[in-house]
Formats: structure tokens, C-alpha cells, sequence
């Protein structure tokens, strides 16, 4: 059982923070470590969730 949640959070890490990161990246044309992308992807959706909570509730 701790496998499969294991499993299914590693994929959506891969998914909504790693693959964000590379894609911001990309967009200057570097292509840096997994650690970097998946931090740079926290930070992007944090400031999106920010944004997005202070226009709703502001």
C-alpha cells in the first residue's frame, strides 16, 4: 500500500513541479538538475496560488 502512494506521489511531483520547472527553464534555454526543476515549479505555483487568492479574496 506504501508503495502505490509512494508511486502516485512521485508521478505528480514529475508532473505539476518538475515538468513546470524544466518548462521555465527551457524558456531561457537551460536545462538544469531535477532538484532545480522541481523547486522552480514550487515557486511558480506558489506564486500562481498567491495571485490567484489574493485577486479572490482581496
Amino acid at each position: 500500500m506504501n508503495d502505490l502512494i509512494l508511486d502516485v506521489l512521485q508521478a505528480l511531483v514529475e508532473t505539476i513541479f518538475t515538468r513546470t520547472g524544466r518548462g521555465l527553464w527551457g524558456l531561457v534555454g537551460l536545462r538544469p538538475y531535477n532538484i532545480v526543476s522541481i523547486i522552480s515549479g514550487m515557486l511558480f505555483w506558489g506564486a500562481v496560488f498567491l495571485f490567484v487568492y489574493s485577486k479572490t479574496h482581496g
